[in-house]
């Protein structure tokens, strides 16, 4: 997902310099520090949120709150280029009391059906040293007064892996269509202090996407418009807020470390739905 480049002979900043986002070596130095940590360590980016039901010629109706972490590990490669080690781990919530979701009713077709939670694992990148042009090729890191801001859109279409034809249940048809928006918000100063490897980063973050394969929704009409905010916990994981703490210690208890070796290909909740429930089902088929 995230994609930037490196110019091993650029000039790094200096102790006495302010960082500068439009120098190719400072560019991804300040990626790096606001998205993990480049002491090698393990990173936690925690985000919560809500997930509205957009259905055409009606209000959008609230769904979901959730609430997830992304544990990031960076890793040096010998040529200079940098890898980023990832799993993501979330929950869907009842937007009335809070409590995480094992059973969800659904007020559009009436079933009772079962939460399946967010288990991506993995969710890596490879940051190359140039762009297809021979280039370096530089994040839209904005500086704001004392802020540095990363702000970028993925847009996205590809074959659904949830088939139609054997899943009319779980699929919403041939091509999963949505897109993600991403905000990053870090301080200058922090980023242009060469002692630091990690700096405090916020996050706000929006999607929009199909319906999800457990609910069981087919091809009825509409989309999802996920809404979130979160930030980097330069504490770890005893950071995370102690009732989804307690639940991934039981529940999900890989998902508090990063991944160990880099390997493709991602995963997504459409893939590990379709491996873990699906294709479980059916026998493998």
């Amino acid at each position: 997902m995230f994609s930037c480049a490196i110019n091993p002979s650029a000039t790094p900043q200096s102790a006495k310099s302010k960082i500068d986002l439009d120098n190719p070596s400072d560019n991804i130095t300040a990626f790096l520090k606001m998205r993990g940590n480049t002491d090698g360590s393990d990173t936690v980016m925690w985000w919560s949120g809500q997930i509205f039901a957009v259905i055409p010629q009606e209000k959008p109706a609230l769904l979901f709150e959730f609430e997830g972490i992304n544990v990031a590990r960076l890793v040096h490669q010998p040529d200079g280029s940098w890898r980023m080690l990832t799993r993501e781990y979330a929950v869907y919530k009842d937007p009335r009391t809070g409590a995480i979701l094992d059973r969800w009713q659904n007020p559009y077709t009436k079933e009772d059906v079962a939460v399946f939670n967010v288990q991506n694992d993995p969710v890596n990148s490879s940051f190359g040293s140039l762009g297809r042009d021979g280039k370096p090729r530089m994040l839209p890191l904005l500086e704001m007064g004392g802020d540095c801001i990363l702000g970028f859109d993925v847009p996205l279409a590809y074959p659904n892996p949830i088939s139609q034809e054997k899943f009319p249940e779980h699929s919403t048809g041939p091509t999963y269509t949505g897109s993600e928006h991403f905000g990053f918000y870090s301080r200058i100063d922090e980023l242009s202090d060469p002692g630091l490897t990690s700096v405090p980063t916020f996050l706000a973050w929006f999607r929009e996407g199909p319906w999800l394969p457990w609910m069981k929704m087919g091809q009825r009409s509409g989309l999802m418009v996920y809404s979130g905010y979160g930030k980097k916990l330069m504490g770890g994981i005893d950071e995370i807020p102690p009732a989804f703490l307690a639940h991934l210690r039981k529940q999900a208890p890989k998902y508090l470390s990063a991944p160990q070796e880099f390997v493709t290909p991602n995963a997504t909740s459409w893939t590990v739905f379709l491996r873990e429930v699906l294709d479980s089902k059916s026998g493998g088929g």
